[in-house]
């Protein structure tokens, strides 16, 4: 995992353009930019959703509040403060083998708000105005999930510690990148390219050769078969044949 300063210095060598001495506090008008782009290819790198973002994430049910809400039964949480997405149908409540409807679907959650009483089965949630809404909670119960950090980049004193990222940018020339060093390299590269009025498809279709290759190695991959998963089989709700 590189630095700032090495991924620009790579970035730089490859165009033949100067590698400077420093990149923040230089006045020089290109660095600037090499540095916003850098930033903006930082932040939007995350929604390839690579492994290394994946976190756990936990709430347990206790003092919700429900300011965003005026149905009683429903409660809202705060999410991790490092949110940025859910990995989907991973949410559970511990000790439960259903899993978590979440999100549930606007038309459902407006017929649960419509009727009388509570519902926990099964446990229904939607995530608004960055809470987690549940309804009827089941207080004292805690729920479990996977979501993607919103974190790419860390700073140099935690540089041996991969969970301890921190920023959404870069504000120095020793902010460790924490994914694949080539994916942002490629990427910033015909973004500068670009910029500066240069020829870039290329590097471009380098980028997105590159990125897909990742994607498909990063997570590993499952072979795709009739269902069977534990403990609810997905059965086929219409006829797989024509008649």
């Amino acid at each position: 995992m590189k630095t700032l300063k090495q991924l620009l210095d790579q970035v730089n060598a490859e165009t033949g353009f100067d590698v400077p001495q420093q990149y923040f506090q230089n006045p020089d008008t290109n660095i600037v930019q090499l540095i916003a782009i850098a930033n903006r290819s930082a932040v939007t790198l995350r929604d390839m959703r690579l492994q290394l973002l994946t976190r756990h994430g936990s709430i347990l049910m206790e003092n919700g509040t429900t300011a965003f809400t005026t149905d009683g039964r429903i409660q809202s949480f705060s999410l991790p403060a490092d949110y940025y997405g859910l990995v989907p149908d991973t949410t559970y409540q511990s000790g439960r083998l259903d899993n978590v409807i979440l999100p549930s679907s606007a038309p459902v959650w407006a017929y649960l708000i419509s009727r009388m009483g509570n519902v926990t089965l099964p446990i229904r949630c939607r995530i608004i105005q960055d809470k987690l809404m549940v309804f009827s909670p089941e207080v004292g119960q805690t729920l479990e999930f996977e979501y993607v950090s919103k974190y790419t980049i860390r700073d140099i004193t935690s540089r041996d510690n991969a969970a301890a990222a921190s920023k959404e940018v870069f504000t120095a020339d020793d902010d460790i990148w924490m994914l694949d060093d080539p994916l942002i390299e490629l990427d910033i590269k015909w973004r500068y390219k670009r910029e500066k009025g240069l020829d870039w498809q290329d590097d471009y279709q380098s980028f997105v050769l590159y990125s897909n290759e990742l994607r498909a190695r990063d997570g590993g991959s499952r072979t795709v078969g009739w269902p069977k998963d534990y403990p609810f089989p997905n059965e086929p709700f219409t006829n797989l044949y024509v008649a």
